[in-house]
């Protein structure tokens, strides 16, 4: 092509809301294309995919060597710190098979009733302490990883509604 180029399977986290955005207002509805409200990005198996870790990793690794701009895959996980031994094998998995991998975990805070876990996303894309029903976001700390980093509440409308849909892999 004489153009030099890579490819980049890394997430391109508010353009998967902004693309979804146009396309449903200019084909309507479709299911389980533009009702969603986003995208799933890159090479990423759809977050609401039930799959396990192992076979998502396989699956996303195939991707990887073509992506010479730059890659990551991520497995989203439950609190492992009560089974160090999986989450062990996953780590050792992950070195031995895919380029680059992360997992994500929930460790969020409720400030209103000291709970310490996940802070569900509620049907109106706002967020809720399923403890005590606190749903001011300035009186809780929520952090998830959107484009290879980890940060805290509250994101787009699109990004929101992919981290409601994901599934955990383990």
């Amino acid at each position: 092509t004489n153009i030099g180029f890579g490819l980049y399977g890394s997430p391109a986290e508010s353009l998967c809301y902004r693309f979804a955005k146009i396309d449903k207002a200019k084909f309507g509805d479709i299911a389980d294309v533009t009702d969603k409200g986003y995208y799933t990005n890159s090479y990423h198996v759809d977050v609401r995919e039930e799959i396990d870790a192992f076979t998502k990793l396989t699956f996303e690794s195939q991707f990887q060597p073509i992506s010479t701009g730059g890659c990551i895959s991520y497995i989203e996980i439950p609190n492992m710190s009560h089974n160090l031994e999986a989450l062990k094998q996953l780590i050792n998995y992950i070195y031995h098979n895919i380029q680059y991998a992360e997992f994500n975990t929930k460790s969020d805070c409720c400030h209103v009733c000291e709970f310490e876990g996940e802070i569900q996303v509620n049907d109106e894309l706002g967020w809720e302490c399923p403890n005590c029903g606190n749903n001011d976001q300035a009186k809780m700390n929520v952090i998830r990883r959107t484009c290879g980093y980890l940060g805290d509440n509250y994101w787009n409308k699109g990004k929101t509604a992919e981290i409601k849909s994901r599934v955990l892999h383990l």
